[in-house]
């Protein structure tokens, strides 16, 4: 797996770098117009409009981020050209799986993890283990792992168990903050499931790990790596700082 893995990784890199460019063809990544969907392609030259008040964040193959506010109307897909279809087609399916639930991929909600779209600020918070939400996590710095847990939560402590070897690790939260460093006792391994007690709740969290040995460039075929290595929460995470971000 962790071969796989990083050919995913350097199968990514490979289509920034030799794909044939394209035009400059958009994918929406948020949207609060009904009349633009989330997971749209908009075709380069394609004219769109947006009412007053609302907002639509756009990405390009090429990395380009273009953020929209109404009342606007032209076309946003008139940049150069550049990247690859395939990216775009990675990206749209991504958000699209989610876009019944929501009109913006920032607003995703899996499970209890709202509070994670809400407070999202930089890869690292992308990066992090979320204790709460479990599931499938990527890393690509196993050394540099961190965990994080709901602000509100009302416990601050939680026991973590590797299902495969029995061995464990408190957490225990001493500093306000989202994140604290994974527990130096307990190994993190690729493949490897771990179990997320916390005291006072009757349900535990899996989490599964899985480590990338190659970081893609930018964070738009980052978040499509993160999504074909099995961690969609976080790649819909990613996308959702990508929005955040867009000016």
């Amino acid at each position: 797996m962790r071969h796989w893995c990083a050919l995913c990784a350097a199968g990514l890199v490979a289509v920034a770098l030799i794909a044939p460019a394209i035009a400059e063809d958009l994918v929406v990544i948020e949207s609060s117009s009904p009349q633009i969907a989330v997971g749209s392609v908009i075709a380069s030259g394609a004219a769109i409009t947006l009412p007053a008040g609302a907002r639509a964040v756009l990405v390009s193959a090429a990395g380009r981020t273009v953020a929209l506010a109404g009342p606007y109307s032209g076309t946003p897909g008139s940049g150069a050209a550049g990247g690859d279809s395939r990216l775009l087609t990675a990206l749209a399916s991504l958000v699209q799986r989610k876009g019944e639930e929501t009109s913006s991929v920032g607003a995703v909600r899996a499970g209890g993890n709202a509070w994670r779209f809400d407070t999202v600020a930089s890869l690292a918070d992308v990066m992090a283990i979320d204790l709460d939400g479990g599931g499938e996590t990527c890393l690509y710095d196993v050394a540099g792992a961190e965990v994080a847990r709901n602000p509100t939560s009302p416990s601050s402590n939680a026991n973590i168990l590797n299902v495969q070897t029995g061995a464990s690790a408190a957490v225990q939260w001493t500093k306000v903050g989202a994140r604290m460093p994974w527990p130096k006792s307990l190994a993190l391994e690729h493949g490897q499931t771990y179990i997320v007690e916390r005291p006072g709740q009757s349900q535990s969290t899996l989490v599964t790990i899985k480590v990338l040995s190659a970081k893609a460039p930018n964070d738009l075929q980052r978040a499509a790596q993160l999504a074909a290595a099995g961690c969609e929460d976080q790649a819909r995470l990613l996308l959702a700082l990508v929005a955040k971000q867009a000016k």
